[in-house]
């Protein structure tokens, strides 16, 4: 299998299908599609990295916190990526005060700069990545993410 991604009309939202040989590599490819919708990364410098850590109970919930996050910096930091190195995703222990509640993490750096008008055009605005029809799973040569968009 190879990395990439795909976009799915859907009624009035869009569902992003990404690929990797590597449950992080579906991370990058589906937060490269989200931004795709958004700007065309080509425009985009590589020349700030942005540190993000992360946590959700599962790994599906990681997937649809981790693009609200990029919407989030996108949105209020003002911040364009050309591109995402996802370090990793992992189970890990949950807070001192649930030491059996499971959790996921990540931690991912997103390369980029800071958004001008002049350079970088808005092309749609995407609200949220929803839960519904949320999904992560191991696919023959890899792994394969479902997230939809709520633009």
């Amino acid at each position: 299998m190879f990395a990439g991604w795909e976009l799915v009309d859907h009624t009035a939202d869009v569902m992003v299908r990404a690929f990797g040989l590597s449950r992080e590599e579906v991370f990058e490819q589906a937060a490269l599609a989200t931004c795709s919708l958004i700007y065309d990364a080509t425009a985009v410098r590589a020349a700030e990295r942005y540190a993000v850590e992360l946590s959700a109970p599962d790994v599906e919930l990681l997937l649809a916190a981790w693009l609200n996050e990029l919407l989030f910096l996108i949105e209020a930091r003002r911040l364009v990526f050309a591109r995402f190195e996802v370090e990793h995703v992992d189970a890990a222990r949950g807070p001192a005060a649930w030491p059996t509640a499971p959790e996921v993490r990540l931690r991912a750096t997103a390369v980029g700069e800071a958004f001008d008008g002049r350079r970088h055009a808005v092309r749609s605005v995407v609200k949220a990545a929803t839960l519904h029809g949320l999904g992560l799973r191991e696919a023959p040569g890899g792994w394969e993410g479902r997230v939809l968009l709520d633009v």
